[in-house]
């Protein structure tokens, strides 16, 4: 009976153990997932707009705009084959249960004896709302701290019915583009590599090839801790109660 306690005791601190050694990995893992700095490119140029994600400066087209057009399909397509034919019965499963399970879901709820009376929610007051937007305030900044918008090329040329159009159109640009500028710099990291914008006066070729990109990039690490922050303040204050 000693024999047996003693082996189940050693399995048991094994299974623990091993338990813990998978807890700590993931662990580390999320932290490592939390200070590592996503990013995204963005790009426009040619009136098409490009989405670029990923991280560690490494990044993969997530998004296109306008989306390109796709192939015409061929008039008589061949039954697929082999692989394709799996993968059509694979599709064909998942839909008829899909099917199912959505008439199984509107059953059980046409089965409901009756809809369960509404919990009572807490009045809004001026307390609460004031923390909301403490809270809020509180989010916005972090994000705000944790952003950084760097490798910003802006090239455009102003262009307009005539030369004098267009003259005046490059003056007014320059006179609200350069404050606003100056407005952004105050709450995000702004660095640019390339500033051009110039006047087209209705030259044979472009002046300048219209093209405006950027990267975002931002660790998580910080946007998390002051989420967590806001979550608890509005807990305390039974602000989420109003949500619930």
């Amino acid at each position: 009976m000693g024999a047996f306690l003693a082996a189940l005791g050693a399995v048991l601190l094994f299974v623990l153990k091993a338990v813990g050694i998978l807890l700590l990995a993931v662990l580390v893992l999320v932290v490592l997932l939390l200070l590592c700095p996503f990013c995204a490119d963005l790009c426009w140029e040619h009136g098409v707009l490009t989405v670029r994600a990923g991280a560690l400066g490494i990044t993969f087209p997530v998004f296109q705009y306008p989306k390109p057009e796709p192939p015409p399909a061929p008039e008589n397509p061949e039954p697929p084959k082999g692989f394709g034919k799996v993968k059509a019965k694979f599709a064909a499963w998942r839909a008829e249960r899909k099917r199912k399970k959505a008439e199984e879901k509107a059953r059980k709820k046409a089965a409901a004896d009756k809809p369960a009376q509404p919990r009572k929610k807490t009045k809004i007051t001026l307390e609460i709302i004031c923390t909301m937007l403490r809270g809020a305030g509180t989010l916005m900044k972090a994000v705000f701290g944790a952003l950084r918008i760097t490798k910003i090329q802006v090239r455009l040329g102003v262009r307009g019915e005539d030369p004098a159009a267009a003259a005046r159109d490059y003056g007014k640009l320059q006179a609200w583009l350069y404050p606003v500028l100056g407005v952004l710099d105050r709450f995000l990291w702004l660095q640019f590599d390339e500033l051009r914008i110039l006047p087209d006066f209705g030259s044979s070729q472009p002046t300048v090839e219209d093209r405006v990109s950027c990267r975002v990039s931002a660790q998580a690490l910080f946007i998390v801790i002051a989420a967590l922050r806001v979550l608890y303040e509005f807990w305390r204050k039974k602000v989420l109660d109003i949500f619930l």
